[in-house]
């Protein structure tokens, strides 16, 4: 019990210095100070504990006396509230930490390009930020499949574009239309069909009516949304377009020979500079007959340009000729890591979109090369949009045009 309230006031844990202990102890008790539990732990150095309310009055008598004292611990409820106190802006800051991490997701704070190539970041983050995604936006509030159709609109040079939202961040993934496409033009009709095999795992239809669910299993080519819809009385003609995923396999072999042979540059250089006047090219110096060695060769042109960006048929070529020596390879990874890591960067970057689920493989030789043999299952994008004319458009929904063709 004494225990209990001696924790309810408090207490204070004293080490005294002084010439004659035993008198100074007897000094302190006359005086009316409770001392608790003293133990001297050396000839000139008691220690105890007084109440935490006495400590001033202690303090006072000791300053006086001439004693060394000072504290060792304090204990008791009203020391713990007083640290408590001095941790109070650290909890309150702890706080608002806690609840930022949680607000914070739900809002959008920073953009992030990936996949753009030649296109400037900034210019595909205005297009977003023209179709809602602005800062501090409630990401709840953003409709991705809304998005993508607008961005596909607004920046006619993308192919593809998703986005996604992790911790506040909006990931905008873009994939360029390669030169060789055609820029899509949504008021041609079209139908969206499969890449290749697969089965759909998800469905987002922007325009058309989809012929096909997820779970359902699809071949290359074949029509997922049709832009013809047939009503009762007419046939409405529109762009088809979605964003279809489907889980995919892709069977690939690599080969790499067994004996491979590596470049090592030896130091030494040759050079020759030629006068470049119209057609004409005049050796200066050097030497430009090199046999005997192997060696790469790399050309340097420098032509007269007048102010205004006007180029004279005057000008220097400078050819380098690098000699090196060949020798086996030597690499950090193994033949198997090796093309493991090349298959898999040519089966992502074929994809339009997606992720390698799992990767199944077998490795070994086969006479003078090591064959690698990988089967890939992906989860990918599968949707292609597929221009049709008129009439193709009217067969498309029933997919019988080949038999209206040979009829």
């Amino acid at each position: 019990m004494n225990g209990f309230f001696r924790f309810l006031q408090g207490s204070v844990l004293v080490e005294l210095t002084s010439a004659e202990p035993g008198r100074a102890l007897s000094d302190y008790a006359s005086a009316g100070i409770r001392l608790a539990e003293p133990v001297m732990v050396h000839p000139l150095t008691a220690r105890f504990i007084i109440p935490a309310r006495q400590w001033k009055a202690f303090a006072a008598l000791a300053e006086k006396r001439g004693d060394g004292h000072h504290v060792l611990s304090r204990q008791g409820l009203w020391e713990q509230i007083r640290l408590k106190q001095r941790r109070i802006p650290f909890l309150a800051t702890l706080a608002v930490m806690v609840l930022f991490a949680l607000y914070a997701p739900t809002r959008l704070w920073f953009f992030r390009v990936e996949g753009n190539g030649d296109i400037p970041p900034g210019e595909i983050i205005a297009a977003a930020q023209e179709c809602g995604l602005t800062f501090f936006t409630r990401v709840k509030d953003i409709r991705s499949e809304k998005v993508k159709n607008q961005l596909l609109n607004l920046l006619p040079e993308l192919q593809w574009a998703g986005v996604n939202f992790t911790g506040g961040v909006a990931t905008i993934s873009v994939q360029p239309r390669l030169d060789s496409e055609e820029i899509r033009d949504t008021n041609q009709i079209s139908n969206v069909i499969a890449s290749r095999d697969g089965v759909i795992l998800s469905m987002s239809v922007l325009g058309g009516k989809a012929l096909c669910q997820p779970g359902q299993a699809v071949t290359g080519g074949e029509i997922l949304v049709t832009g013809c819809i047939e009503h009762e009385y007419q046939t409405q003609y529109t762009c088809a377009d979605a964003e279809v995923y489907a889980l995919t396999q892709r069977s690939i072999e690599a080969v790499s020979p067994k004996k491979t042979q590596a470049k090592t540059y030896t130091g030494e250089e040759f050079r020759c500079v030629w006068l470049v006047l119209g057609r004409n090219k005049i050796k200066i110096s050097g030497n430009s007959r090199i046999s005997g060695i192997t060696y790469d060769k790399m050309t340097q042109e420098r032509v007269l340009t007048l102010p205004g960006g006007y180029m004279l048929p005057i000008g220097l070529v400078t050819e380098t000729c690098r000699v090196f020596e060949t020798e086996p390879a030597v690499t950090v990874l193994t033949t198997e890591e090796r093309l493991s890591r090349d298959l898999r960067q040519y089966v992502q970057g074929d994809m339009l979109a997606g992720e390698i689920l799992r990767c199944d493989s077998s490795f070994g030789e086969d006479g003078e090369v090591y064959r690698l043999y990988a089967i890939y299952s992906c989860r990918e994008m599968i949707a292609r949009q597929w221009k049709v004319t008129l009439f193709e458009g009217e067969n498309a929904n029933d997919g019988t045009d080949r038999e209206r063709r040979a009829g």
